[in-house]
């Protein structure tokens, strides 16, 4: 399904249900907004609010352990948080800066972003956007549970916890008694306002831990680096048929160049491109036996086309013989009409010349070709090699791989590939999430903890404590500015 047509349906279903909603709401007012209660539902136009007082006694209970782990825990939280804060407020004039004085790069220069990873959604494949909603789902419920945690550490009450999707972006809340919570002491208010930034970096670290993890855990059912797994091939591809590539083969290298993982197969694709299809080093005996060239009359053809249509269609190739420095053959002599397959599989070594040929006692030809046909020879484990005949890009584009190698066939390397996929992601959105939270503007937990740090750190020095949140609102409202004008910035780049 195109992502277009995944937006009509998802706004489609929004719509719906605000449809009945407000049916409902009119015709079965007292029973259907009794049943919404209970649910913890509230529908509005392309938003739903989900929430639930469930995990009230859970984390009740939980806040009486007056452990030291979970003293040392969130003040931990709150030193990272502190640290956080200037660095992002570094990115965020950086990036001004730069868009300042730096605006006049040329059209083709794609300047970096590098907000992109604090902003989630912008570069996101639509075909991925399921790891994206669970994930930043995942990652907005850590931040919530750590301010409801340290909040009720802290004595506050905690009525409960909820999530809002806006359209199809998941966002997580709690809701906290606000008049306890500011009767607290500075340094406990701080350690429940950066309990969400601290859980949000804990949680990325977690995320990039497994990503090693899993390599380790799923080893004993898959391997890596040992070839490249065809996870799929398009109905198009050229290299489809009876001796072609299938679903489940390994491959091993191209044209000599060994392939273990994915980058790997890109690096020997560009050079099958890159450089010219060599020439191969056969026995004079075996070219003999198998040629089937045509005497061509004419000399100032500069490719001879030595093969009639029916040798093409057998897959059959003109040869030329690639000479030595010092050798000078009559050009009637130089070409051969020969089966490519043969002669590939055959080939004792690549040459460029008949001298690197000559310790083999062999004779160095290679196939007249254009600029962008060339001779692909892709090796697999297991079975015969695939001899593909054209612009190598049509095999990059035209076969899905993946680096994970299954030991026993039943299995599929979608299980490893995914686990990591929702690890990276969660990892990216959780850090973003964790400096983007900390930068103080407005409706993000960096506006209350810069108050909460202006008013301790100017107290002796500025003795008005309405000066001193003033000199806070200032703060929040250019640093607001600031960040609106990067992210205006970046969508019109897109554009």
């Amino acid at each position: 399904m195109e992502p277009l047509h995944i937006l009509i349906v998802v706004g489609l279903v929004h719509f719906s249900l605000f449809f009945f909603n407000t049916i409902f709401v009119s015709c079965m007012h007292l029973p259907y907004l009794s049943l919404q209660e209970k649910c913890g539902l509230e529908i509005q136009f392309l938003r739903l609010k989900w929430f639930t007082t469930a995990f009230n006694r859970s984390l009740m209970k939980w806040g009486l352990n007056h452990s030291k782990f979970w003293a040392l825990w969130f003040n931990a939280g709150l030193i990272t948080a502190i640290v956080l804060l200037p660095i992002s407020v570094f990115i965020v004039v950086k990036m001004n800066l730069e868009n300042w004085f730096q605006g006049s790069t040329s059209p083709g220069e794609k300047k970096e972003q590098v907000l992109e990873l604090m902003v989630p959604g912008i570069d996101i494949p639509f075909n991925q956007i399921g790891f994206y909603v669970f994930s930043l789902l995942l990652s907005s419920g850590i931040h919530e549970l750590g301010h409801a945690m340290a909040a009720v550490k802290e004595d506050v009450r905690f009525f409960g916890i909820g999530m809002v999707l806006f359209f199809i972006i998941p966002v997580a809340f709690v809701h906290l008694n606000d008049e306890q919570l500011n009767s607290l002491s500075i340094k406990s208010r701080l350690r429940v306002l950066c309990a969400g930034v601290w859980h949000n970096v804990v949680l990325a670290m977690l995320a990039i831990i497994l990503i090693g993890v899993i390599t380790i855990l799923f080893s004993p059912f898959f391997k890596t680096n040992s070839g490249v797994f065809v996870r799929d091939i398009t109905a198009t591809s050229p290299v489809l048929g009876p001796s072609g590539l299938t679903n489940g083969d390994v491959i091993h290298s191209i044209n000599d160049c060994p392939v273990k993982n994915v980058s790997d197969w890109k690096h020997c694709i560009l050079n099958a491109i890159k450089f010219p299809t060599p020439g191969y080093c056969v026995t004079d005996r075996m070219v003999k036996e198998i040629d089937k060239s045509l005497r061509i009359q004419g000399e100032n053809t500069s490719i001879r086309d030595c093969c009639d249509e029916y040798s093409k269609d057998k897959g059959y190739l003109c040869y030329q013989y690639l000479l030595g420095f010092d050798v000078q053959t009559p050009p009637s002599t130089t070409h051969s009409c020969l089966p490519s397959r043969v002669i590939v599989e055959s080939s004792h070594s690549s040459c460029q010349s008949n001298d690197h040929c000559v310790l083999l006692n062999d004779l160095c030809i290679k196939p007249v070709l254009d600029n962008v046909t060339k001779i692909v020879q892709i090796q697999r484990y297991g079975r015969k090699d695939v001899i593909y005949l054209g612009h190598p890009a049509e095999i990059y584009y035209s076969i899905e791989l993946s680096d994970w190698v299954p030991r026993f066939g039943f299995l599929s390397p979608n299980l490893p590939e995914t686990f990591i996929l929702f690890c990276k992601y969660t990892a990216q959105f959780s850090a973003g999430l964790a400096i983007i939270n900390v930068i103080p503007c407005f409706y993000f937990d960096g506006q209350h903890i810069v108050t909460l740090l202006i008013d301790v750190l100017f107290r002796r020095k500025i003795q008005h404590h309405s000066i001193r949140s003033t000199i806070a609102s200032i703060v929040k409202i250019t640093f607001t500015l600031l960040l609106g004008n990067i992210l205006v910035i970046m969508y019109l780049n897109k554009f």
